[in-house]
């Protein structure tokens, strides 16, 4: 009969020497246990794990609002066509201006196409020291057909809102920057002048700061809000024909009526019934509306225009 191994009640660390294997079996309940609170720990922060710690380096333009002066407008002259084919240094040195302020956010203060927007955008902004991969083309015209319309598919804007004479100054600032074609006054009369009438001068709108307009917006919002709900509880006092049929094809009274005060005031009676007609629950009315006689709706088309009158 085998004899039974007896307990140790103590560890013989000379004999875990010999067979190292025997330590193993020991730890291995805590290795066990260390590596699941680590997987628990990871699984509840694998939200928090994937967040993208690193600061963004392109510019939020959402959050950049470019005010504007308060100028009056006129016209303006003709465009000097000879600053084309003869840049003055106060051109050159004026388009410079224009484009640090205009343009060095995305093709970068020496022009490289390396801006601090230059990262958010694909493709990457034009580097104007290259004669390689132009849209366009580098010529004189195409390079104003750039700045004038910009390059759908790309993060070139349309720059048509600045002046002829801003346009070309910046244009002859990038030329200093590389080997450029040489621009000929039949370049600038058959197919610049000809496509924008740069000689024929322009038409230059007032304007006043953007949070001056928001402003006044917001003023005369308030009015209307304010007006509409007048009306509102006028009508609902009311109870002619007329204001009664309104009322009973009114989903909304007073979006009804502010819709007609802000929008609807100046039309006359055919373009209100087509207006009508096409969606009538976007202007507060019921559906059913159009199916009303024609008499009916005339009855508070005529309404409408003297209770807001």
């Amino acid at each position: 009969m085998e004899e039974k191994k007896k307990v140790e009640s103590e560890i013989n660390f000379k004999s875990l020497l010999k067979n190292p294997i025997r330590l193993f079996s020991l730890v291995y309940i805590y290795f066990f246990i260390v590596a699941l609170v680590i997987g628990v720990y990871y699984v509840n922060n694998l939200d928090a794990v994937s967040f993208n710690t690193v600061p963004g380096t392109s510019l939020d333009t959402l959050n950049v609002v470019r005010e504007i002066e308060t100028k009056v407008g006129g016209m303006k002259p003709a465009m000097d066509l000879t600053l084309i084919t003869e840049p003055t240094q106060e051109l050159i040195a004026k388009g410079k201006n224009l484009y640090k302020t205009t343009c060095a956010s995305c093709h970068g203060d020496e022009g490289k196409g390396d801006g601090v927007a230059a990262a958010a955008l694909n493709p990457k902004p034009r580097n104007f020291h290259s004669a390689e991969g132009w849209t366009n083309g580098r010529t004189f015209y195409d390079l104003y057909k750039t700045v004038n319309d910009g390059v759908p598919g790309t993060g070139m804007t349309a720059y048509e809102f600045i002046s002829p004479e801003d346009r070309v100054a910046i244009i002859q600032y990038i030329r200093t920057l590389g080997d450029y074609p040489e621009v000929t006054m039949a370049e600038v009369k058959d197919k610049l002048d000809a496509t924008y009438n740069l000689s024929a001068g322009i038409v230059d709108p007032n304007h006043i700061p953007i949070k001056e307009s928001i402003s006044i917006l917001a003023d005369e919002n308030k009015k209307n809000i304010e007006l509409s709900m007048t009306i509102t509880d006028k009508i609902k006092n009311d109870n002619v024909k007329s204001a009664n049929l309104l009322k009973e094809n009114s989903l909304d009274l007073e979006k009804v009526v502010y819709n007609y005060i802000t929008k609807l005031n100046q039309e006359d009676y055919n373009s209100f019934i087509q207006k009508l007609d096409s969606d009538p629950v976007s202007l507060g009315f019921k559906a059913s509306i159009v199916n009303l006689m024609d008499n009916d709706i005339k009855l508070i088309y005529l309404y409408l225009k003297n209770v807001s009158g």
